[in-house]
């Protein structure tokens, strides 16, 4: 009897790639990806077309599941071409404007972790990242979450790589896993900012939001006096570049996921720095300037009001003739939605609590 049509034939090193892949998609536990990512195994010198299919349908699929269970469900508003549109984000957008591609970037990433034995090679893998398509950049991001998951001393090893340095999306979403005590640059959002990276900005607002909402809870854990100006630098220089580019790009919407973080963060009118700062030990460094700029950074979210008030009135001034006065209009609505007026007001009084007493 003959096979099916449609069953694919694979050697044992494209089995693992293809179940490595599946683990860093969502798709399996990593139980069965761990021992295969810390293992080595004989390289193939190129994959076969059994396996490429398999792999393409993978990405194809997993890609689009990542990111509808990271936010693409929601209904929400966003801008499309300065005008509001409410629903899902396939609702919102045409779904040929949302096709990703996969190149040959995201292939040798997995021969290269199925390859070696990814902890202990060093340095880990590295390529120019000008090549990598959007959805090349989306897989990194999805491998450097997935190995988070699964070795944290892999996580660190990846970060040593240029492809996780210059990847400013894993740098919007773990800032502080970045904070090295060294002022690291900023990678360009320009990429993300366009079709179809602009896109999963989207769909990924609610992912953001939990994910920093997640850090700012936990800061008050945080004992080092050194590791807490450092990750409050992280975040400072991240946050300020990404505003910046989507203040630029007209799509301040981009930033919601801030807009969300602040409103539950400040839910209650009692909060305090003790919040951020409480868990700091022993007195600190020896000058009170070293001090004071550990706290400031510490408050390194909370800091981001100043910005988002001056965007505030600014679209408080836009006329009902100027061409963004329908942005103007979207963004007092996030206002209103959100609270901000309490909220930045509340942010105020955390923030002057560890500033010097002023006189007069």
């Amino acid at each position: 009897m003959s096979e099916p049509a449609d069953v694919r034939t694979v050697s044992r090193f494209e089995a693992n790639l293809l179940r490595i892949a599946r683990f860093i998609l969502k798709q399996s536990p990593v139980e069965q990806a761990q021992r295969l990512i810390v293992d080595k195994i004989d390289r193939p010198r190129c994959l076969s077309g059994d396996c490429l299919h398999l792999l393409k349908d993978s990405l194809r699929k997993g890609s689009v599941l990542c990111l509808v269970r990271a936010g693409a469900w929601k209904r929400d508003r966003y801008l499309r071409d300065s005008t509001p549109k409410f629903g899902r984000l396939w609702e919102r957008t045409v779904a040929e404007r949302l096709a990703l591609s996969f190149g040959k970037p995201t292939v040798e990433l997995l021969m290269w972790l199925t390859a070696t034995r990814a902890k202990e090679e060093k340095p880990f893998w590295r390529d120019d990242i000008r090549r990598h398509s959007i959805g090349d950049q989306y897989f990194g991001f999805l491998t450097y979450e997935a190995l988070k998951l699964c070795d944290a001393e892999l996580a660190a090893s990846m970060r040593t790589s240029n492809v996780c340095l210059e990847n400013s999306l894993i740098r919007l979403a773990y800032a502080g896993d970045f904070a090295t005590g060294q002022a690291l640059p900023v990678p360009s959002f320009k990429i993300w900012l366009e079709e179809p990276g602009i896109y999963l900005l989207e769909a990924l607002q609610p992912f953001l939001e939990n994910r920093w909402l997640e850090v700012e809870r936990n800061k008050g854990q945080i004992g080092d006096w050194g590791t807490m100006a450092q990750q409050g630098l992280a975040q400072l220089q991240v946050l300020g570049a990404y505003l910046e580019a989507i203040e630029q790009a007209g799509r301040r919407d981009l930033g919601r996921f801030l807009l969300g973080t602040l409103s539950r963060l400040l839910s209650s009118g009692d909060m305090s720095a003790s919040f951020w700062t409480g868990g700091l030990q022993g007195a600190g460094p020896p000058r009170l300037a070293e001090r004071l700029e550990t706290q400031r950074n510490a408050l390194s979210v909370l800091r981001q009001t100043v910005r988002l008030r001056t965007w505030e009135q600014t679209a408080r001034q836009s006329g009902y003739m100027d061409e963004d006065y329908a942005v103007s209009q979207f963004w007092l609505g996030e206002w209103e939605r959100y609270q901000l007026g309490t909220v930045v007001e509340r942010a105020d009084r955390v923030l002057q609590q560890v500033e010097p007493l002023r006189i007069g």
